[in-house]
């Protein structure tokens, strides 16, 4: 159900600082909308797989919006209850409304690590004889599942040692380690893109390394890397 904001028509002049109940008494129909088209528009953008899209089919951008809303309005009188919003969030209308994009990608996000942390990754097997195993009925998905899950344990294996030294890298690689098996892309949201270039080149060097031992087959995992 929709926690509703109802937006005013109310212009606000810049001052010293406002408090969170006059921002969104004074936040007009047409701001609203734009906070909602903000919130459209990053929740196409994170669907990056088949799997997201169909958790995140229940999420509508308004309740983004209204969560955040009600987050910075309960946030002002308890913060253990909502979002405390900095001195500087409120001295005009324009920065609240960065304040209230930057929640909802927040929220957005922790919405995309539960929907990655309720996939469970199955081993391979009969199921009838070894319980909690999955049987993969079509054979190219069996060969390249195997094919993933090899790469995996080499290729980590080798990206691990060459950032022994590079502590900066750690993050980067563990999260990717974490959602190989369902999502190509090496960085993820919020991640510094100077890292994750990093990563990837460290990556490539691995698999060219790699050439004489794994066969150029489509799914080999190099198709991440373009």
């Amino acid at each position: 159900m929709k926690k509703n904001i109802t937006p005013k028509n109310g212009p606000l002049k810049d001052s010293d600082g406002h408090s969170v109940s006059e921002l969104l008494a004074a936040l007009t129909t047409s701001q609203y909308q734009h906070l909602a088209r903000f919130a459209r528009w990053r929740l196409h953008a994170v669907s990056s797989s088949r799997r997201l899209r169909q958790c995140l089919a229940v999420v509508d951008p308004e309740d983004l919006v209204n969560e955040a809303l009600v987050k910075v309005l309960l946030g002002d009188d308890n913060p253990a209850l909502g979002r405390h919003l900095k001195r500087s969030h409120l001295a005009s209308l324009d920065k609240f409304l960065v304040a209230v994009k930057g929640m909802i990608s927040s929220d957005l996000s922790n919405l995309i690590s539960g929907a990655r942390g309720r996939s469970e990754h199955l081993a391979l097997g009969d199921p009838d004889e070894i319980p909690g195993t999955v049987d993969l009925a079509i054979p190219e998905d069996l060969h390249q599942s195997l094919l993933r899950r090899d790469l995996h344990k080499v290729l980590f294996a080798e990206l691990y040692e060459r950032i022994r030294h590079q502590p900066a890298l750690l993050g980067v690689v563990q999260s990717w380690e974490r959602r190989f098996f369902d999502d190509d892309r090496i960085g993820s949201l919020g991640q510094n893109p100077a890292l994750i270039h990093r990563v990837r080149r460290l990556v490539r060097e691995i698999l060219v390394e790699l050439e004489s031992e794994f066969s150029s087959v489509p799914g080999d995992g190099r198709e991440m890397l373009l």
